[in-house]
């Protein structure tokens, strides 16, 4: 198998299978519902290593060469999500350090007498700012291409504007690449699509009364389980009820182009779709996604955030 499976797939399952959490009463990996375990695990499915399982995935007793074989781009995020989870992959400000750990109402994390934190091993390039990675990572994040000569590649870039890492303080949304990239999006957004968006844009009076009537009952469920004098929520008015129908459609339009869109590659066949891994927390996507439905659909403010 090692001969016809490319090399960068090999090292990034291995990196996967080492640093995912293993369970303790069963056998295999647990995402825990984690972010970066849950990618993981998909990434494992995808290259052949591992069968699905509900709670992560479980090794097949003999790894298959995948068909079709998953994007690379998003097997990159998978490894550099995983890393930074392990704190094995730290992104530096632009001058280098890194910020303490900021607390809920404006604290800090400062620990006395803590020894420096290690100098960039990644410098910055191509718009990306620098990193540290331990010398496994470097050697997973080199074999996949993102990384050459102790410097981030060309073909790197879009990978990290999916992350965008907080320290960068990156603005890709006033890139001309990324503008130049709604309006081609625009233009040839399949006609699946565009139908699955405007479904999602409609909200109905049907739709609130079902939402209204699905809390109702609910609610009529836990006093029965609870008592009546327990403290429950409050059915929603018809304006509650929309905005959570709102809140909850603009989330399904942003894994509409977690599913169907690359920036790159555009959108995808239905196809070529099923090559990718459903990357959720992809920001690049998001900022697209709010974009072209400012664009399209300038009336729809509600669906702008």
């Amino acid at each position: 198998m090692a001969g016809r499976m490319p090399v960068w797939a090999t090292v990034t399952a291995q990196f996967l299978s080492e640093n995912i959490h293993t369970g303790t009463d069963r056998d295999g990996w647990v995402h825990d519902y984690s972010t970066a375990y849950q990618i993981g695990c998909m990434a494992l499915i995808a290259l052949g290593y591992a069968d699905e399982r509900d709670w992560g995935a479980v090794a097949k007793a003999q790894p298959t060469i995948p068909n079709p074989f998953p994007r690379w781009d998003d097997i990159c995020i998978a490894v550099v999500s995983l890393a930074e989870q392990r704190n094995l992959l730290a992104f530096h400000l632009p001058d280098g350090r890194v910020p303490p750990t900021q607390l809920v109402g404006g604290f800090y994390i400062l620990q006395k007498g803590a020894p420096e934190p290690p100098v960039p091993n990644i410098t910055a390039a191509y718009g990306l700012g620098p990193a540290h990675c331990e010398g496994k990572v470097l050697q997973v994040l080199e074999r996949l291409g993102l990384v050459k000569r102790g410097s981030w590649t060309a073909q790197s870039e879009f990978v990290l504007w999916r992350m965008n890492p907080k320290n960068w303080g990156l603005d890709f949304a006033s890139d001309d690449r990324f503008k130049a990239a709604i309006q081609r999006t625009i233009e040839t957004i399949p006609n699946d699509v565009t139908a699955e968006i405007q479904k999602l844009l409609t909200i109905n009076e049907h739709d609130i009364s079902e939402l209204i009537d699905w809390h109702a009952k609910e609610l009529n469920g836990q006093r029965k389980r609870y008592g009546p004098k327990a403290r429950l929520d409050d059915i929603p008015t018809r304006e509650q009820a929309k905005r959570s129908l709102e809140l909850y459609r603009s989330s399904a339009l942003d894994w509409v182009f977690f599913r169907r869109w690359r920036m790159g590659d555009g959108w995808l066949s239905k196809k070529d779709a099923t090559r990718a891994l459903e990357v959720f927390h992809d920001r690049l996507a998001i900022s697209m996604r709010k974009s072209v439905i400012a664009k399209m659909y300038p009336d729809r403010t509600e669906f702008f955030t």
